[in-house]
């Protein structure tokens, strides 16, 4: 796609640098005395960058159509309403030059209808504007000074000459009636324009005309000049009026009663027209700005690259305004091309509210210093002109949106958060943008800046920030991680249910940075070490510190985490995960305390951190300290608003929980026996929702995910897969307690931590027929084999297992149940009457399952029900199911990670989510709010911030799942499948519920 620079060229007083105040400030006086500059007062060149507005062609149309006499029915009296800098004097002058004749008859159709334009120049105009001139002094007029509004205009439009018919009451300072105004005009065309008077009542007021004021008389003549233009059919006067909220909004005021009281005497009601819609801003910027060319097929393209990128980043889950998710996206382009509808949004809606901007003025003065700088730049992927190339940085610039605007308190704020200027320390947003390697952030802080820039209520919610900033070829999913930084770092930036917005008051951001500034390295390591102590306690595995020089027996009875400190590992303050195994490691698995080789190696897993995590722990436990210090400073809290008191002690509780996940996820290696040696396994991320009370149980859980635990409720092992591991050591009789040993000693086995699986794996080794047990203290009953297999086994120096064929034959004797002879224990008769009564007496083999579960963390949850699946031959899978049960804070975080499994976008999916939640709003148990939740991905999208603001920090219960039904559907083993299987791994929950539905046997 061709890049803004290709296809639009700006003016060349723009690029020059010549577009000065003065140009913007467009002056009806100066044009009419022929003293305006060229771009106001060469009729070709001020047409030629004029775009011609609805407004603007209805003002030509009526004004010159009763003028010329085409058109006999158009208004008398026109009023031009809008805020300052909307345009009026502009359309005045290209009134003022299309009356004289100065608008070439070739262009005459683009700006009115031809018919209506004079046959010959109006030669009587009068001007008068209401800033150039006192209460009593204005330009002197062929000899003539002047002491009032009507002996001013009354010298313009006639002369000397006609300035005797209104002296007398020049000089006495009294209006005129509307006979002399008529005999003054005449049936000539007249024209009489009056603009920004408002501003000439104020200084009238103070000059006294007996018991009248010189206001009041401004007021009797305003009124005796419409009724004498409404009965003189070649006559018109147009007048400028501002919003009465403006500057000079009494006075308007004065102006519009007159208005109201003249109508009685007018034959028709004057016409009230704004000199420009908001639908027609970015024609009259670009027309002023840019050098005119067809752009045709050109836009077009852009267009439908803006709305494909936003779809695009839709379905990836950002959240957009609806207004970019739907088929009228281009065509918004379309009509703001070359500007983001975003930016002019702010110009028209945000920054025109502040009456120092000056809405049409105001925008093209901006925009004017935006365009040549950004064309001296030239930055890659430019397309359109954003709100974030709005450079801050710019002193100029950044000056126009602040001490311009009455708010040069805001100068501080651009320095410190969004854009530093050349050599100075870089902002936040800087800062946010070098870690990232993207420039989101300063482009997501100036537009916030922009939004925040109004005199009604300042802020802008997340997805109209996103798709402000969103551009066709970036990366979407940097937008909220952009804005996360942005709101971790910046000291100004404030976000509630307004949205996000900065203000001159500093956020908690600023005192928490302040306070950790006093914290020292030293002090944070001392209580990241105090909370890993309290981290990993004694449980299934037993803890030993390193730090603390403990010493790890040697035995087969326990199981044992040894957790090492960063200060074990000098500079690098941790190890290398993907490295070879760190001496240190290797000595504390293979050696005992007193040096010697150490038998029972599978007891024992090692714990320690990883290199590049420890400083991001330094920082989030400086962060836990400091708002632990300013959560219970008197003097901090008493310069706090409640609200902010409130928010300082949620943020305490969130970074108190914070520290820990950051000490965990700095000491996340662990070094797990295997059957090669000691191997080193980094740990999933822990977040706020996934850290245990106790973390050993995570180690715990990945240690069964590796399939290294041997637990209650685990599979039972397959006896003769332990015979063939154990090779030589069970062909020959063993104690039981043996096993016990075996499995201690070999890294290649899992580590027991039931004992009672043992006890399986010895009676199911029995029914086997893989050994035979023997208690010698039962003597011959003591047997047991795979004919009689009805024992209790224990494990025991003194109770043995034997090869198979080891045991005597049993002696026959009387069954007291059948009263026949045969051998062992049990009646042959009541054997097959068991079997024929248990369930499935007609001997049909069961069906096989279709739903199969796991438990766990997804990963592992996953590769249970997959697993589960394949055990019994089963290949397609037509139904996936994730639930989670989440209790505490974290639910936020918990719920995104149960929407990663299965994306939005996969195709021939039927995707349903639901979601049960309560969230608790305070301290008051009964406050909640709950939340029930049933549809598509696409109707909760909507929600999606709302829900995560909601959540926050707060605690909640929270019940939800994802359904998937696959209209085809898939192969268990295939790639589709196993993306699944990687996301869950990745990203998914830290515990859930994830169930498959498969193909029948029919």
């Amino acid at each position: 796609m061709e890049s803004l620079f290709e296809l639009v060229e700006p003016r060349d007083d723009v690029l020059a640098g010549e577009l000065t105040e003065s140009r913007f400030a467009a002056s009806l006086e100066e044009v009419t005395s022929g003293t305006a500059a060229d771009a106001y007062g060469d009729a070709e060149r001020f047409f030629a960058a004029t775009f011609p507005s609805a407004g603007l062609k209805s003002l030509l149309n009526e004004v010159l159509g009763r003028i010329g006499g085409g058109k006999p029915d158009g208004a008398s009296v026109i009023r031009l309403e809008t805020n300052l800098g909307g345009g009026k004097t502009h359309n005045l002058i290209a009134l003022f030059h299309a009356a004289r004749g100065h608008l070439d008859p070739k262009r005459a159709s683009e700006f009115m209808e031809p018919s209506l334009l004079p046959s010959a120049p109006v030669e009587q105009v009068g001007a008068f504007v209401g800033t150039s001139s006192g209460a009593q002094s204005f330009p002197q007029i062929d000899n003539v000074m002047p002491r009032t509004l009507w002996g001013y205009l009354a010298l313009q439009v006639g002369g000397a000459e006609g300035y005797e018919l209104v002296r007398a009451d020049d000089e006495a300072l009294t209006a005129p009636g509307s006979d002399a105004i008529k005999r003054l005009l005449g049936d000539r065309p007249s024209l009489l324009l009056i603009d920004e008077v408002a501003r000439y009542y104020r200084v009238a007021k103070g000059v006294s005309v007996g018991e009248s004021t010189l206001a009041k008389q401004t007021t009797a003549f305003l009124m005796a000049l419409m009724e004498a233009v409404d009965g003189l059919p070649h006559a018109a006067m147009v007048i400028t009026t501002t919003g009465v909220t403006d500057a000079f909004g009494e006075e308007t005021s004065d102006i519009l009663a007159a208005v109201d009281e003249a109508r009685s005497l007018m034959a028709r009601k004057e016409l009230t027209l704004r000199p420009s819609k908001e639908a027609d801003l970015p024609q009259i910027l670009a027309r002023r700005l840019f050098k005119q060319r067809d752009w045709g097929s050109t836009v077009a393209a852009t267009a439908e690259a803006y709305a494909e990128a936003a779809d695009s980043a839709y379905r990836s889950g950002l959240d957009l305004p609806e207004s970019m998710t739907g088929t009228g996206w281009a065509a918004d382009i379309t009509r703001t091309y070359p500007f983001h509808p975003s930016l002019i949004r702010i110009l028209d809606k945000r920054l025109s509210t502040i009456p120092n901007f000056q809405r049409t003025r105001g925008a093209l003065r901006l925009l004017a210093r935006v365009v040549r700088r950004l064309w001296a730049q030239h930055p890659e992927h430019t397309y359109l002109i954003h709100p974030h190339h709005i450079d801050l940085s710019d002193r100029a610039i950044a000056e126009e949106l602040s001490s311009r605007l009455e708010r040069a308190e805001y100068e501080p704020v651009i320095r410190a958060d969004i854009a530093s200027q050349n050599g100075a320390e870089r902002s936040h947003a800087e800062r946010v943008d070098e870690r990232m390697g993207a420039p989101y952030a300063r482009r997501l802080a100036t537009a916030t800046y922009l939004y925040s820039l109004t005199r009604d209520v300042p802020g802008v919610q997340p997805p109209e920030l996103f798709g402000a900033a969103l551009v066709p070829g970036g990366d979407p999913n940097l937008l909220q991680k952009a804005l996360d930084g942005l709101e971790s770092d910046c000291w100004y930036l404030h976000a509630d249910v307004r949205g996000y917005r900065f203000s001159t008051e500093a956020s908690l951001v600023k005192l928490i940075q302040e306070a950790e500034s006093e914290i020292s390295v030293t002090r944070a390591r001392q209580r990241a070490t105090k909370i890993l102590t309290d981290q990993f306690r004694d449980g299934t595995l037993k803890i030993r510190r390193h730090w603390d020089d403990a010493k790890v027996p040697d035995n087969a009875a326990d199981a044992w985490l040894v957790v090492l400190h960063w200060d074990d590992f000098g500079d690098a303050r941790g190890v290398d995960p993907h490295g070879p195994i760190p001496t240190k490691i290797q000595e504390l698995w293979e050696r005992t305390p007193s040096g010697g080789n150490r038998e029972y190696r599978n007891r024992l897993v090692l714990l320690a951190p990883s290199q590049g995590t420890h400083e991001a722990m330094v920082r989030a436990v400086k962060t836990h300290l400091a708002l632990d210090e300013l959560s219970v400073s008197a003097d901090t809290l008493n310069a706090l608003t409640p609200a902010k008191r409130g928010e300082l002690k949620d943020k305490a509780k969130e970074w108190s929980m914070l520290a820990r996940v950051a000490v965990c996820n700095h000491v996340n290696v662990l070094y797990v026996p295997r059957a090669q040696g000691v191997e080193a396994v980094q740990l999933d991320q822990v977040t706020s929702s996934s850290v245990f009370p106790n973390q050993t149980d995570a180690i715990l859980n990945r240690l069964a995910a590796m399939e290294k635990t041997l637990r209650a409720g685990d599979r039972a092992l397959d006896p003769a897969y332990v015979k063939i591991k154990l090779g030589d050591l069970m062909s020959r009789p063993q104690p039981t307690e043996e096993l016990v040993k075996a499995f201690a000693r070999r890294s290649d086995l899992k580590m027991v931590f039931d004992t009672a699986q043992l006890h399986s794996l010895i009676s199911a080794g029995v029914r086997n027929g893989v050994w035979e047990y023997q208690d010698p203290e039962r003597g011959d009953d003591g047997w047991a084999t795979r004919d009689r297999p009805g024992f209790s086994p224990r494990l025991s120096a003194d109770v043995l297992l034997h090869p198979p064929g080891s045991a005597p034959a049993p002696v026959e004797q009387v069954c007291p149940l059948c009263e026949t002879l045969h051998p062992g224990r049990g009646c042959p008769d009541d054997l097959l009457g068991s079997a024929q009564g248990d369930g499935n007496q007609l001997g049909f083999p069961q069906s096989k399952s279709v739903v199969f579960t796991g438990t766990g963390a997804a990963g592992s949850a996953f590769t249970q029900a997959r697993s589960a699946a394949a055990e019994v031959q089963r290949e397609r899978l037509h139904e996936l199911k994730i639930e989670i049960n989440h209790t505490g804070t974290g639910g936020g975080p918990e719920l995104l990670r149960l929407h990663s499994i299965v994306p939005v976008t996969t195709l021939g999916t039927d995707l349903t989510y639901k979601i049960e939640a309560v969230v608790a709003l305070g301290g008051d148990p009964m406050h909640t709010a709950k939340i029930d939740y049933f549809g598509t991905p696409r109707d909760y999208a909507p929600l999606r911030e709302a829900l995560k603001q909601l959540l926050g920090p707060r605690e909640s219960v929270i019940k939800a799942s994802v359904t998937a039904i696959f209209e085809d559907s898939l192969p268990l083993s295939g790639d589709a499948v196993e993306r699944f299987g990687q996301a869950a791994r990745d990203t998914g929950p830290t515990k859930c519920t994830i169930s498959m539905r498969t193909e029948s046997d029919g």
